[in-house]
């Protein structure tokens, strides 16, 4: 991996924008493509939460090693870090609901097909 982590984050999030982008403009002509574009947000929203734990985990990692200071106009670390946690609680409940609904859609679509035009017409 020749790639950063936040090389990898930044190209994550621009196929993201590219995506939505091209949704916007050209739109999905099948259903099948509605099937598979569903499948990988499906599986983009699962790992949501997992990056969030690395994350966590990363800066719980530099705290140990006291490698962390506040550098917001004096405010004490702790209530930053506090602040973080919880937020970072906040969006894996989220991720984790948004990766349930998102599997609940990609199910349905699955059952979704091609109307075909009535021959002559």
């Amino acid at each position: 991996m020749t790639e950063s982590i936040e090389q990898h984050a930044e190209g994550a999030a621009r196929s993201l924008v590219e995506l939505v982008r091209t949704l916007q403009y050209r739109g999905i002509e099948y259903p099948g493509e509605a099937h598979r574009v569903h499948s990988y947000l499906t599986r983009c929203a699962g790992e949501l939460r997992t990056a969030i734990e690395l994350i966590e985990a990363s800066v719980q990692q530099l705290q140990d090693k006291d490698q962390l200071m506040s550098d917001y106009r004096g405010e004490p670390l702790e209530d930053i870090l506090q602040r973080f946690t919880e937020s970072s609680d906040a969006a894996k409940d989220l991720a984790g609901a948004l990766h349930g609904r998102l599997s609940t859609a990609y199910s349905a679509i699955g059952r979704v097909a091609y109307k075909e035009s009535p021959t002559g017409s």
